[in-house]
């Protein structure tokens, strides 16, 4: 058992300090309400939720030709468009890869990431109300952590985010293999 928490901790610690990479799958989780990650909603709007439905991203190449863009695994982009995140179907005009694509700073609060607008390099994206906007920084604490994410991806068959979340509401008494 202690073997397994041991494995557990190295792949958590691998997949909070790992970079992005282009093809790569992952969830964002919001590193101040950490059950929730950033969801594609059904009407498109893109927001933190702890719903596990359309959590998940695959990293392109910044479609503006600098930084990434990420491509929700249902379609579209996360761009903002009147300062909110939306998931629109790709369009082939300058402003929409701008507004879908995304430099990758070092997260705001100190841990994770935080992703900067390519084309109003002023603003983060970050969550307010639980909806995903960009944003000027206020420079309070509270803004750092609503623009920080942790990056979670999976590594195995089982989704690692799905298992913690899973300890953190049950016992375990016992795990085999």
């Amino acid at each position: 058992m202690k073997n397994l928490f041991v494995l557990l901790f190295l792949i958590v610690t691998t997949a909070m300090s790992a970079e992005l990479k282009i093809g790569q799958t992952v969830k964002l989780r919001s590193v101040n309400y950490p059950k929730h990650l950033v969801s594609r909603l059904s009407n498109g709007r893109v927001a933190i939720s702890d719903n596990s439905v359309g959590t998940e991203w695959i990293v392109r190449a910044g479609l503006a030709g600098t930084g990434i863009s990420l491509e929700s695994t249902s379609g579209g982009f996360l761009r903002h468009r009147g300062y909110q995140a939306w998931v629109d179907p790709e369009i082939n005009q300058d402003l929409y890869r701008k507004d879908a694509s995304f430099t990758v700073e070092e997260g705001a609060a100190g841990r994770g990431i935080t992703l900067r607008s390519v084309n109003y390099p002023r603003h983060t994206l970050r969550h307010a109300g639980y909806n995903l906007w960009i944003h000027q920084s206020n420079g309070s604490d509270l803004f750092n952590k609503d623009s920080s994410f942790a990056l979670w991806w999976k590594l195995f068959p089982v989704d690692i985010v799905e298992l913690i979340s899973s300890w953190e509401t049950h016992e375990m008494y016992s795990m085999t293999f």
